[in-house]
């Protein structure tokens, strides 16, 4: 309530013991009703340490469901990767189950403007170290920010094999849909599917969704990705080869609003017709 002064329009939280969401529920409820409680829980499958989905037999006894204003459910990858992303754009280092409460919140921000969501940072990474989590990409998957995309591309093309087909992902960690696209396209990429020799360079478009649409955001006008240059994320372009670029890459637009399977068919049938 201090920090964005009284504006808070939603709060959420990851479900664990939920005495997180429950307490702060509480004094919601009484000082500000209108604030919308949002608790977090896996989705069906998935293994996100520090938060569970409960068997309605074994909730715990402080746990009321009054309290509660919606129930979101997240995915194993989109938790993992929201945390990549917290400490890759932020230097933010948190484990799991805080990507997740960053991924909800970034979903329910971009479902109406003018929302003030604010989420609890509640793990430190240092104790997913071995999980494999954190782990560097490999060598042909990299990651740039949009101002130094020439210069990388260009250091990136020299250390990769001459016939290496090469990708680039159009992404932003405050995206929804790329929240969603993103952990489909690296397991792709990084699987023994159609991208397993393929290269993959994720180019971030802008740390903030102002900066991205600012009519005098260079993609605009950069007709490389299209005639009307970029004007959608997530979207995926076929470079061409590390030796022989193509002049005119290969554009897979229409990545947003859909869901997880239709993300992975679309992908995959691009690869494909790459070669």
């Amino acid at each position: 309530m201090r920090q964005t002064a009284g504006q808070i329009t939603h709060f959420v939280s990851s479900m664990g013991t939920t005495g997180t969401s429950m307490g702060c529920s509480r004094y919601f409820k009484e000082v500000k009703p209108e604030v919308e409680i949002v608790g977090l829980q896996p989705a069906e499958g998935a293994q996100i340490p520090g938060i569970r989905r409960w068997p309605k037999e074994y909730l715990p006894s402080i746990f009321d469901e009054a309290r509660l204003d919606r129930v979101v459910d997240i995915s194993q990858e989109e938790a993992d990767e929201t945390a990549r992303q917290l400490a890759i754009q932020e230097g933010i280092f948190a484990g799991m189950s805080s990507g997740g409460a960053v991924s909800a919140s970034l979903k329910i921000a971009a479902e109406a403007p003018g929302r003030v969501v604010v989420c609890i940072v509640c793990d430190r990474g240092d104790r997913y170290l071995s999980t494999g989590v954190f782990d560097p990409p490999p060598p042909a998957h990299h990651s740039c920010y949009y101002k130094n995309l020439d210069l990388t591309l260009s250091q990136h093309r020299k250390a990769l094999p001459e016939d290496m087909p090469l990708f680039m992902l159009f992404t932003a960690p405050w995206c929804p849909d790329c929240t969603t696209t993103l952990p489909i396209v690296n397991e792709i990429f990084t699987g023994q599917g159609a991208g397993a020799n393929f290269s993959l360079l994720r180019c971030i478009v802008g740390k903030t969704r102002e900066e991205w649409k600012d009519p005098r955001h260079p993609f605009r006008s950069d007709t490389r990705w299209g005639p009307n240059g970029l004007s959608e994320i997530p979207t995926l372009a076929c470079l061409g080869t590390a030796s022989s670029p193509l002049v005119q890459p290969r554009v897979l637009s229409g990545l947003e609003k859909i869901d997880r399977e239709q993300v992975r068919f679309k992908v995959e049938s691009f690869l494909k017709e790459q070669g």
